[in-house]
């Protein structure tokens, strides 16, 4: 009902639910709505009707799906919709949700990260097949040590009574396993 004093502005519409209303009944510009559906209709300028906007009730959100993301929604059929969750790494995350000071992400497959805990002092990243592991350095796992030299440096004419420029693990003198070894190489 109108308030006094306003003219009232009465809209083209229909009450027949799914009716859409055709090009020979408005003119461009001109709005229509379908009562029963909770959708408005406008004529563009090259005479098309064409859905200009829907009440929610009629055509609400009923699911959202992210897929294998590993991100799930918080509700979906109301106002703007949050999403949580951890990102999966085949979706260009991590896959991981909390982290430690110290903690090594690292390739456990070609769509997947896996979580390595940091050591403690004194041990080394060690590799087993395609598994990353902290471990203690013993003669099996550094047996040679190879020098390098860069930038016109050359090779001292002895080192340890040797010409050599690889020093195997035993000649520095470490006679246990899990001995730190120090050593100081001078060139030149």
């Amino acid at each position: 009902m109108a308030q006094s004093g306003f003219t009232p502005i009465s809209l083209y519409y229909s009450t027949t639910a799914s009716a859409v209303p055709i090009a020979g009944n408005l003119v461009p510009g001109e709005l229509a709505i379908n009562i029963n559906d909770g959708k408005l209709y406008f004529e563009n300028s090259s005479g098309v009707v064409t859905l200009l906007a829907q009440s929610s009730a009629s055509s609400p959100v009923t699911s959202i799906s992210f897929g294998t993301t590993g991100l799930t929604p918080s509700t979906a059929t109301t106002g703007a919709v949050t999403v949580a969750g951890t990102l999966a790494a085949a979706n260009g995350g991590t896959g991981q949700s909390s982290y430690t000071a110290g903690d090594l992400l690292y390739a456990t497959g070609t769509t997947s990260l896996g979580k390595l805990a940091r050591g403690t002092n004194g041990q080394v990243l060690l590799m087993s097949g395609t598994n990353l592991a902290w471990g203690t350095a013993s003669a099996t796992t550094i047996n040679a040590l190879t020098i390098a030299l860069t930038g016109g440096a050359t090779a001292p004419a002895t080192f340890n009574g040797s010409s050599a420029v690889t020093i195997d693990y035993s000649t520095v003198g470490a006679d246990q396993v899990g001995t730190a070894v120090a050593m100081a190489i001078a060139l030149g």
